[in-house]
């Protein structure tokens, strides 16, 4: 099981963490924990925990917001999606 991550141009043109809130379905994983506290701060990245949908990544994607994104989880530790 992995936890997904995508850093995405914001509207204000600041860079954002995004990634599900834990809902009951998502792993509340050490890994997960540590790069979410690491980016809050470093300050560098807004952290955004918030549920979205697969078309709302793809307009992400199609408009050029989607910097980079990757997985990461205790037997997975952090790997890029490519």
């Amino acid at each position: 099981t992995m936890n997904l991550f995508f850093v995405v141009k914001g509207e204000s043109g600041r860079n954002e963490l995004w990634t599900p809130p834990l809902n009951g379905l998502i792993l509340p994983g050490v890994t997960r924990d540590s790069i979410l506290t690491l980016c809050r701060e470093a300050g560098e990245l807004d952290v955004i925990e918030k549920e979205f949908t697969i078309d709302e990544l793809t307009d992400l994607i199609d408009a050029g917001r989607v910097v980079e994104s990757f997985g990461a989880g205790t037997a997975a530790v952090v790997c890029p999606v490519e």
